[in-house]
């Protein structure tokens, strides 16, 4: 009983440890006061898993050296700190000025992290008897912290950007156009321009990575060139979007000029090898018997296929085409050299319906581009923050809408 309160504080002193360490990777706050609690802590926790250590089951000649190697790592990061090595004005410089450079706010808390973790390693295998349960429990722990580590991060981004871009937002910055590069005015240019740009896309990338994808499923015989044609699409899905930007800018431009056309073309051409990818995928999970029940009824191949295979198939198909779309929302790289200036001229329509294809847009990925360089002379660090709202909201927005769609047509679908 004394052993289990023993291994309890000192389990609980390093969660503390673990936390506090944590928050001041993130915050960097000033550690004067917080250095000697993390010190006292620190020693404390040693101590407590070499009592409960001593006096348990676990204590063997397999054990001993695994528990030696963490309280010398744990020892060493105590007299860094208790020796005065590691003070307030410690600092890594960076070699040649080239890098980045770690200072006291950031190595102390990471030293304290460190070993936070391998006290609580030790008083979990201690509890355990250092067994494969407790290898298990270590495991398990591991597993949902890095969930809640990942969702903190996220979480954390989309609060800093909502947090710092939502005091600009107004109907104005949605419904006007910049004025001085950037320093006044709104953003609605670029918000047409990316629509115009990623329906485009759309529009060029959907028949053809669906087209491909139910030929090479449904049509091609050949195993062999199935499996080439897959692989050549995978290596194309993972080429860097700047290639695709220098190939547009060699060939395209050289056409259509830098336009609304170029610019969709090529986001098409990076949507089509995801679109096919997940399409194969989808008609794969069509069963064969209803394929087999459609023929045996005397469809045709087309029929079956129209029928059968892509209704079944939809939800799938939706949701690879709406991801393109934010994938293609999100690009910046190709249409820097293809389709956008830092224009405030609207998009100029054609009987008011069309856009023209052969103009120059603007786009929000460029524009927020443009104000992040136009930071250090301008004051427009508020609309920056505006315009990557506008953004994220917008990629959000559409992965939002490829779930809801799976979710409406798998309603519908029943074998």
């Amino acid at each position: 009983m004394k052993t289990r309160l023993v291994l309890g504080a000192s389990l609980a002193i390093s969660v503390f440890l673990f936390v506090s360490s944590l928050t001041c990777l993130f915050l960097q706050p000033d550690l004067q006061k917080l250095a000697p609690i993390w010190l006292v802590s620190l020693l404390a926790s040693i101590l407590l898993i070499l009592l409960s250590y001593s006096v348990s089951k676990a204590v063997s000649l397999k054990t001993v050296p695994f528990l030696a190697l963490d309280i010398v790592i744990c020892s060493a990061i105590l007299f860094l700190i208790y020796s005065g090595t590691l003070h307030a004005g410690f600092i890594i410089s960076r070699p040649l000025g080239v890098g980045a450079s770690f200072d006291y706010a950031f190595i102390l808390p990471l030293l304290i992290f460190l070993a936070s973790m391998l006290c609580i390693k030790d008083a979990i295998n201690i509890i355990y008897g250092y067994s494969a349960r407790g290898r298990e429990v270590l495991v398990f722990l591991a597993v949902k912290l890095s969930a809640v580590l990942s969702l903190l991060l996220l979480g954390g981004i989309l609060f800093i950007i909502i947090y710092k871009g939502i005091g600009i937002l107004s109907w104005d910055f949605l419904t006007t156009s910049h004025r001085r590069l950037g320093q006044a005015g709104g953003i609605s240019t670029a918000i047409l321009g990316s629509l115009w740009m990623v329906l485009g896309a759309m529009i060029i990338s959907s028949p053809l990575g669906i087209g491909a994808a139910i030929y090479l499923h449904e049509y091609s015989k050949s195993q062999r060139l199935n499996r080439l044609i897959t692989i050549a699409v995978s290596c194309l899905n993972g080429v860097p979007s700047v290639v695709f930007g220098l190939f547009g800018l060699a060939f395209l431009v050289t056409f259509f000029g830098v336009s609304l056309l170029s610019g969709s073309i090529i986001l098409g051409l990076i949507n089509i090898p995801t679109i096919i990818l997940t399409c194969q995928e989808a008609l794969k999970s069509v069963p064969n018997s209803l394929r087999e029940g459609s023929m045996a009824l005397g469809a045709t191949k087309w029929q079956t296929i129209r029928k059968v295979v892509l209704p079944t198939a939809m939800p799938g198909i939706l949701t690879g085409v709406i991801m393109g779309v934010a994938k293609a929302s999100g690009e910046t790289a190709p249409i820097m050299w293809t389709a956008v200036t830092f224009t405030a001229i609207p998009v100029q329509m054609i009987y008011g319906v069309i856009p023209d294809i052969f103009q120059p847009v603007n786009n929000l990925n460029y524009h927020l581009l443009n104000l992040i360089y136009f930071m250090g002379a301008w004051d427009v660090e508020a609309r920056a923050w505006g315009t990557a709202l506008v953004l994220i909201a917008l990629v959000l927005g559409t992965n939002m809408l490829a779930i809801v769609v799976r979710h409406h047509y798998r309603k519908k679908i029943s074998w």
